[in-house]
């Protein structure tokens, strides 16, 4: 079925419309519920977690600043000091010393002070506030005393008494947030003295995480029903001084411990919150129509720039299936059309390569094929020839003249009988033992050879012709001739992995420039061309899909590494 077509121009600016229009229909639609049930909602849930939050804190630091005050209450210095009523200056230095080891050198943020019942002995982290004097702090009447507290407090017992009455500020400038007084008993069970820990702001308002939203967080002294701001730590006192708590049409947020002695209480002025949404409404509403008029203009604009590069596209395309391949897409601006331009002159360059590529290789290859048939001057004159010579060697029982006519005879059926650019592997290799027989016979002890073919399947495998022979020749004319020692080459053939590994290796003299082999480029115009060709001709055939490295140190040794795709003849051919 035929479907009307369209220009892109059109349907830009209809989804540009539709992009712009749906947003403000369903904002202004959804815009009560999402303030009233979405806003608010998540406002309440996270001022329930920060409230627990800090609640949880302040119980936590509550906890460790009780245990040091249990350590020091239960230390048998501080109370044979305390016992003693007296204290000589081994003793103090002493006392001080664990004093400080039990505040785990958290002494810039607490300070813990012991003084005996009679007054007599006292001692300090800091300075001695006289408020814990038990000559002069003793009247039951004080309630912001907590000396006076616990002299009142007849069922303390070994109980912690936590105080936030007292809001002393020490010489530091720093303003206790809440006490910590425990009893000090001997081992009679005698009540010799107290032990109190002040704990300052420092050591826990940092922390604490309400200060994002709450408008104020107090600390609740349920028993001495008295309170201290977390937010403003210079308001503290009785519940008069905090208006809110008593106002029920402010919504609050409560954490209790689970002692009962303190809560900490927190609210929020949603006044802001509100002013900041029906702004927050207004300016969305006239940013979403001004986008809409503006979106109808860019629409036109933007939809014209595309089209005018697609057709660009499309025209340079046609060009291509005619044929023409001189074609080049210049940068838009764009990224998308950019990687699509990329993309496409990639993809000419590829065709060109890949056409000059297949030209290369046909060249080479029958470059290769005429220098092997020009090397072997008429080869059917030589070779037959060469049956006669062979004929007559052996009537003359002439080993080593028979040996080396068979072996040529074999060089040169090999030259006349396939004129493929590849041959099975087992041509190759009986073509290299063929040679190297011949030289064996000429170089005698000189040379010897090894060739491992690891069980290769060498008559189902096919390769570039004249890829191995060349290498070994190589290393006879370079490893060999130029010196009067010998040489072995080791030639080894095995598969790993789907993959065709050819070493050819000789312990010959070497070469003398074996910089020059660290890039097969620099070969090209040197005297190791024929190297140069068999890599490239490899190179043209298997692109970047095979390796071809050459190891070889100054006077010493010669190894080629070949490792190329297994190619497997079918129903004979290559």
């Amino acid at each position: 079925m035929h479907r009307h077509s369209t220009k892109i121009s059109g349907r830009l600016l209809i989804y540009f419309i539709i992009i712009m229009f749906i947003p403000i229909f369903i904002f202004l639609m959804f815009y009560n519920y999402y303030t009233s049930k979405g806003v608010y909602g998540a406002l309440e849930q996270q001022a329930k977690i920060l409230i627990k939050s800090d609640g949880t804190l302040i119980e936590k630091k509550m906890e460790e600043y009780r245990h040091i005050a249990y350590t020091i209450s239960t230390d048998e210095n501080v109370i044979n000091a305390l016992l003693d009523d007296v204290l000589e200056d081994s003793e103090s230095s002493q006392i001080y010393n664990s004093i400080y080891l039990m505040l785990n050198s958290d002494n810039k943020n607490c300070d813990a002070h012991i003084v005996s019942l009679s007054g007599k002995c006292r001692l300090s982290s800091g300075i001695f506030p006289s408020e814990y004097d038990t000559r002069f702090q003793t009247n039951e009447w004080n309630r912001k005393n907590i000396i006076a507290e616990a002299s009142t407090r007849r069922d303390l017992g070994r109980t912690s008494l936590f105080f936030i009455g007292d809001h002393r500020v020490n010489e530091n400038d720093e303003q206790i947030l809440f006490s910590i007084l425990r009893n000090i008993f001997s081992e009679n069970d005698e009540l010799i003295g107290y032990v109190i820990v002040d704990v300052y702001t420092d050591a826990v308002i940092p922390e604490l995480t309400n200060g994002s939203i709450f408008k104020d967080v107090i600390l609740v002294d349920n028993t001495l029903y008295s309170a201290f701001s977390l937010n403003h730590p210079n308001m503290y006192g009785s519940f008069d001084k905090f208006p809110f708590l008593r106002d029920d049409s402010i919504q609050k947020y409560y954490y209790h411990f689970p002692s009962g002695l303190f809560s900490i209480v927190g609210y929020i002025d949603t006044s802001i919150f509100k002013g900041n949404s029906e702004r927050l409404f207004t300016s969305i509403t006239i940013a979403l129509f001004l986008g809409t008029l503006v979106s109808i203009i860019l629409s036109f604009i933007f939809s014209h720039s595309m089209s005018k590069r697609i057709n660009n596209m499309i025209k340079n395309m046609k060009y291509v299936e005619e044929g023409n391949l001189n074609i080049y897409l210049d940068e838009t601006g764009i990224t998308e059309f950019d990687e699509l331009a990329a993309s496409f002159n990639t993809m000419i360059t590829k065709i060109i390569y890949l056409i000059q590529s297949k030209s290369e290789e046909e060249a080479k290859a029958a470059e290769a094929e005429r220098k092997a048939l020009e090397s072997q001057l008429n080869p059917h004159f030589i070779f037959n020839t060469l049956n006669t010579i062979k004929a007559l060697a052996k009537l003359h029982n002439e080993t080593e003249i028979y040996t080396i006519s068979l072996q040529l005879g074999k060089l040169l059926r090999s030259s006349l009988k396939n004129h493929s650019s590849t041959c099975l592997l087992s041509e190759s290799i009986e073509l290299t033992k063929s040679y190297l027989s011949i030289q064996k016979i000429r170089f005698s002890e000189r040379l010897n050879y090894v060739i491992n073919t690891h069980d290769t399947p060498l008559d189902k495998i096919i390769t570039p012709k004249l890829v191995i022979q060349p290498l070994v020749e190589n290393a006879v004319v370079h490893g060999l001739e130029p010196g009067m020692g010998g040489v072995t080459i080791e030639i080894d053939i095995k598969i790993v992995l789907n993959k065709l590994y050819i070493t050819i290796k000789d312990d010959g003299c070497g070469m003398n420039n074996p910089e020059m082999f660290s890039n097969m480029e620099l070969l090209k115009d040197s005297s190791h061309v024929g190297i140069y060709n068999i890599y490239r001709r490899l190179q043209l055939r298997y692109g970047n899909n095979f390796s071809f490295l050459v190891d070889t140190g100054q006077n010493k040794g010669f190894a080629v590494y070949i490792t190329t795709p297994i190619e497997e003849e079918q129903n004979g051919n290559t």
